[in-house]
């Protein structure tokens, strides 16, 4: 079967996933665990008849145990059981599954047919597969050390190196032509494709302020915050959610708030109100609260598109100078 195919199914499952995901996150700032279990059955099921489709062997065929073994040892840290068993016959339990994981992925990496090329001649097919529990472990540190501050990106990012666990290829190529800046096969090993993803959606955040700053503009709003913030009547301001104040008075004096939000609750928010009001202000400037699964899902899209552009163009611009 066409590599075309499963790269199309991997595609259509994780961006009405991921738009579910972002539109439940700005409207509720919650996103439903049900979006990466699903990621995680759908994602081993097409694993599996792609390792199939491509002859693989026994001992390789048996890739999605380990990675579910190990998946569900992340999400839980540790266990494997629920609340209704006791913590010691958990771990037990969790233990020789993750035993018999172990043993089967250090098979394949001493054993396997770790051929450096993709059947279809590009990528690196299998360090690419032995790579998903390493990005998975990265998931989880990530999402330990605060780097990733958020649970729902933690496990967006846990299940998504399970959905998509070989770089697709781009859809550029696919309709003929070759992909921008394409970069060499082990740029696939050094960032692979869940990387890829986080760090596009992380250059996007960057793009808010310039987003707010055309959005003022077309308004006719135009002030110091005018890249940050939008303004709003004062009336809307008690009352709107996920916004923060950019605006305050403090000893008497009007303060405004670039990046200083904490402390903002809601009976602080209606004292700054009124201290406006008495102002003569009829508008205030507010932040937005943008859920990064909102960038998460541009970027699974500007990835699976054209690749790692930003990051290996970047490389290439500054290996050039």
């Amino acid at each position: 079967m066409p590599q075309a195919v499963f790269d199309l199914a991997r595609f259509l499952v994780g961006a009405a996933v991921l738009a579910y995901a972002a539109r439940s996150d700005i409207l509720t700032r919650r996103v439903g665990d049900w979006c990466w279990w699903a990621f995680l059955v759908i994602g081993l099921v097409i694993l599996e008849l792609e390792l199939v489709s491509a002859g693989e062997s026994p001992l390789l065929l048996l890739t999605p145990f380990y990675v579910a073994v190990f998946f569900v040892t992340l999400w839980y840290e540790g266990e494997v059981m629920g609340d209704a068993v006791k913590r010691r016959d958990s771990l037990v339990v969790a233990a020789c599954f993750n035993l018999a994981a172990l043993l089967i992925f250090g098979l394949q990496v001493v054993q396997g047919p770790m051929d450096p090329f993709r059947r279809d001649g590009t990528g690196f097919w299998h360090l690419q597969l032995v790579s998903i529990p390493l990005m998975m472990l990265a998931a989880y540190l990530l999402y330990r050390t605060q780097l990733l501050s958020g649970g729902a990106d933690a496990k967006a990012f846990l299940a998504l190196a399970v959905l998509v666990p070989f770089f697709p290829d781009a859809f550029a190529r696919a309709l003929g032509g070759s992909a921008l800046l394409d970069p060499p096969g082990m740029f696939l090993l050094i960032c692979p494709f869940v990387l890829a993803v986080f760090f596009n959606a992380a250059f996007f955040t960057l793009l808010n302020p310039l987003g707010l700053l055309v959005y003022n503009l077309s308004r006719g709003d135009r002030g110091r915050l005018m890249a940050f913030a939008y303004r709003i009547p004062i009336e809307q301001a008690r009352y709107r959610k996920f916004t923060w104040l950019s605006e305050c008075v403090e000893d008497g004096r009007r303060t405004l708030l670039y990046f200083r939000f904490r402390g903002q609750t809601r009976k602080w928010v209606r004292e700054q109100l009124e201290l406006l009001r008495k102002e003569g202000e009829k508008r205030v400037w507010v932040q937005p609260q943008i859920p990064f699964m909102v960038q998460l899902f541009a970027g699974f899209i500007f990835t699976f598109a054209l690749g790692n552009l930003i990051l290996f163009g970047m490389m290439r611009l500054f290996a050039g100078m």
